[in-house]
């Protein structure tokens, strides 16, 4: 049986593709905070120090993804 060939940084992309999503549903779900809503300011802080997670992870991602591009001169 043949082994399929896989674009080298093929996961690395797939990791940065879930991260983002990550980062963009917390920063959604920020945006659709109603200031009303009960707990909204402990919400509000808790969605904040997901997303500086959530960008620090996809800035991670991110660069490994560059340096396997370069690597791979893609």
């Amino acid at each position: 049986m043949p082994r399929q060939l896989h674009h080298p940084c093929e996961e690395l992309l797939q990791q940065w593709q879930v991260r983002r999503e990550v980062a963009n549903f917390y920063m959604t779900t920020l945006l659709r905070l109603s200031p009303d809503a009960p707990g909204a300011l402990r919400r509000r802080q808790e969605l904040s120090e997901k997303i500086f997670v959530a960008r620090l992870s996809l800035k991670h991602a991110d660069d490994q993804l560059q340096s396997c591009y370069l690597e791979y001169d893609l």
